[in-house]
């Protein structure tokens, strides 16, 4: 059986979702959700659950590279207990640290503009 995945870089600003399978293994950059305001679209989310139906929400925590957590480890625990409340789904946090900076360079790599479009990289960080 076919399992789809949405995968999360969660920001202050902006949201990046990946969606995966495990067929194919390949995660891609999806979509990503602006909130300038701090509040989440979570009617905008609700339309992606509704067109991919994912079994599982893989979300991003940030930790240091001594392992303590960040500022953005609460904020980013807080939307995995919302996202399992919202959709009753199983919800993973995986290590990210540094993900954003990694998206950044291959997107750089692949010949976008040195300050890549910040809505392409949160999405590729979150895959």
């Amino acid at each position: 059986m076919i399992e789809t995945y949405f995968g999360f870089d969660v920001g202050t600003k902006r949201t990046g979702i990946a969606i995966a399978n495990n067929l194919t293994n390949s995660p891609r950059g999806l979509a990503v959700i602006e909130h300038p305001d701090t509040n989440f679209d979570w009617i905008k989310l609700d339309e992606l659950v509704k067109e991919y139906k994912p079994q599982k929400m893989i979300v991003g925590v940030p930790l240091q590279l001594s392992g303590e957590a960040q500022t953005m480890i609460f904020i980013t625990r807080a939307f995995c207990k919302k996202l399992k409340n919202r959709y009753e789904l199983e919800v993973f946090e995986v290590d990210e640290y540094l993900s954003s900076n990694e998206a950044k360079k291959q997107l750089q790599y692949n010949h976008y503009h040195k300050n890549a479009n910040r809505s392409e990289v949160d999405k590729k960080a979150a895959e």
